[in-house]
């Protein structure tokens, strides 16, 4: 061979070396660009997902509170104490639920003697101005007025507020206008707190015409208006992992109609240099958290860095490219495609085993799994937890009217609603044919299990969508709570069972708890 010939082989040799080599680092470089982007998809769905979970429990909880006030004596603040109590405990991004109250002008004096003798001795109704020294527009037509009057918890910092006139706040005069007569709750903009922090609030009228005797303290008279008070810092999600938080820039923006965007909270990220701008993409979402009074904007970004990119492992990819060609990228791909096809059919047997086919709940496997874990916990620790029993009413009617198909979309989306009104350390499972068995990892006692019973009741108010249609379904629930009603599975089933059925004889759509102390 020539060495011209020679030149011209080791010529395409090298090119084609070259290029193989820079083939492959373009694969690589966007396979990791790939799997950058997917992470960062994943800390979003997550972050919404935390987000989303608080702007829901806030509707809960004041639609709970305002019931209770439609219920509790005038005069009774211990029990909204406790309540209030319960809520900020189970949900700790709330900073504080408040209640004002509606006073006619002509009352407010009497008002104000009345709750000097019977509650605090310095109270006084007044205008929020004179807290800060700031002007304030009087409307002289309005005819009564909305003192604060109860607080939880009671903050040193926040005890000037009592008896302060809700309406003269000029950040809320808005929202509270909009919240009378109004059914659904309000949320007002993002402010600066008396006590510092910015905030904003969630406020719902409450009306109830409940009897009183006239020798008590009317405290929480007929019309009021509770709201809850949560700090913006509340509801930055921290569930993104290692060091991803500080590589994206989160904003989130509350957007309601009736009011401008208002900046929740701004997390920043890292800055990316130069080479980083230039070669590297931007990852950008917005995503809008539908919320019927607290809808939210929530804007990522993330600028792609080349630490990100060059690891460790990665380099040595590069070197082995270098050297062996294409036999180890080969050899190397289909080794760890051999691993994850592996890796992938034994995640599916391990979720076939554990998991019901059609719900995708777990099956009695992994229940009792669940239930020895959390049997583990009450014997360590103390907690109480509970065991309960569901069973769709009337189902079997469905099955014979509409079909089994009909009857399997009943039972899937029955299983949905009932996943989303539990907590991560709950667990439902699928009993057996219309038949669901839930465990609460930690209750405080049976009156708290039978408040998770009848949210589930509420998780069936709205018909189920089925191809046959819109169907009405319901169903009953028994309750048994460890070790109050016994301390292994098949004594808390059956005592569940019974209280179940009992649900069942007093007419469906019911929650009941046992009666069955546990044998001796």
């Amino acid at each position: 061979m020539s060495r011209s010939r020679q030149q011209t082989t080791l010529f395409f040799l090298v090119a084609a070396w070259l290029s193989i080599v820079a083939f492959a680092a373009h694969m690589l470089m966007s396979s990791e660009i790939r799997r950058a982007e997917v992470r960062f998809d994943e800390d979003i769905r997550v972050s919404v997902s935390d987000v989303k979970h608080k702007l829901d429990t806030n509707e809960a909880v004041l639609a709970g509170f305002s019931a209770f006030l439609q219920a509790v004596d005038r005069n009774d603040t211990n029990s909204a104490e406790k309540y209030a109590a319960a809520a900020t405990a189970s949900y700790p991004h709330i900073y504080m639920i408040e209640v004002a109250r509606k006073v006619a002008l002509s009352e407010e004096k009497g008002l104000e003697d009345s709750l000097r003798k019977g509650w605090r001795a310095d109270f006084a109704i007044r205008n929020f101005s004179d807290l800060t020294g700031l002007s304030f527009r009087n409307d002289k037509e309005k005819t009564a007025s909305w003192p604060i009057l109860f607080m939880y918890p009671t903050l040193p910092e926040a005890q000037e507020i009592y008896g302060v006139r809700l309406e003269t706040v000029d950040y809320l005069s808005h929202p509270m206008a909009l919240a009378q007569k109004n059914i659904r709750p309000v949320v007002s903009p993002v402010f600066s707190l008396y006590e510092g922090e910015p905030a904003f609030i969630l406020l719902q009228e409450v009306t109830r015409t409940v009897s009183s005797n006239s020798l008590d303290l009317d405290f929480f008279g007929d019309t009021m208006m509770a709201f809850l008070l949560i700090k913006t810092k509340a509801l930055v999600p921290s569930g993104i992992k290692g060091n991803d938080r500080n590589r994206i820039l989160i904003s989130a923006w509350l957007a309601p109609v009736v009011n401008p965007q208002s900046l929740l909270f701004e997390l920043p990220a890292v800055a990316a240099g130069m080479h980083d701008r230039l070669f590297l993409p931007v990852f950008s979402r917005q995503v809008m958290i539908e919320n019927s009074t607290q809808p939210t904007l929530m804007k990522f970004e993330q600028q792609l860095r080349w630490v990100d990119l060059l690891s460790l492992e990665m380099v040595a990819i590069l070197v082995l490219l270098g050297g062996a060609l294409l036999a180890v990228p080969w050899v190397t791909i289909r080794h760890y495609l051999a691993l994850d096809r592996a890796e992938a059919e034994h995640e599916r047997s391990s979720y076939l085993a554990t998991h019901d086919l059609l719900t995708g709940l777990p099956n009695r496997f992994l229940f009792i799994d669940r239930f020895e874990q959390a049997c583990q916990r009450w014997q360590r620790d103390g907690n109480s937890f509970a065991l309960l029993l569901v069973d769709l009413d009337h189902f079997k009617a469905i099955n014979d009217q509409h079909g089994h198909e009909v009857g399997d979309q009943v039972l899937i989306a029955s299983s949905k609603r009932m996943a989303d009104e539990l907590r991560a350390l709950d667990t439902v499972a699928r009993h057996g044919g219309d038949e669901f068995v839930i465990l609460l990892g930690s209750v405080l006692n049976a009156e708290d299990a039978k408040a998770v019973g009848h949210k589930l009741l509420a998780a069936f108010v709205e018909p189920i969508k089925t191809t046959a249609g819109l169907l009405k379904v319901s169903c009953s629930i028994g309750i048994a709570v460890c070790p109050e009603h016994g301390e292994s599975l098949d004594v808390l089933r059956k005592a569940a069972d019974k209280a179940m059925y009992r649900s069942k004889a007093e007419g469906r759509n019911a929650v009941s708890v046992s009666v069955d102390a546990p044998a001796a």
